[in-house]
């Protein structure tokens, strides 16, 4: 990709084209996909319910959340102290 020389006339978005056609491709494809499986009315949308293994999703779901929230805990407290001890020096 050649780099242009900042002007006036020149826009950031101008140089991310090729990338926003990438996405309108990706965005297609996934809309074709979901419009064919809905197309053949066969769709068993209870199929985790009727097996059992909704709770074991539900629980999974569950503790990932709870570690990211105890994680992002952390990081707060590691970036408060680094805060209190740049502000003191």
């Amino acid at each position: 990709m050649k780099v242009r020389k900042l002007d006036k006339s020149y826009h950031i978005y101008g140089r991310f084209q090729p990338m926003r056609s990438f996405k309108y491709l990706i965005v297609t494809a996934l809309v074709l996909m979901y419009a064919s499986v809905y197309a053949s009315g066969e769709v068993q949308t209870d199929f985790i319910r009727s097996i059992g293994k909704i709770y074991v999703v539900a629980g999974v779901c569950l503790v990932i959340l709870i570690a990211l929230f105890v994680y992002m805990y952390q990081i707060d407290r590691k970036i408060s102290r680094l805060e209190k001890r740049y502000k003191n020096e």
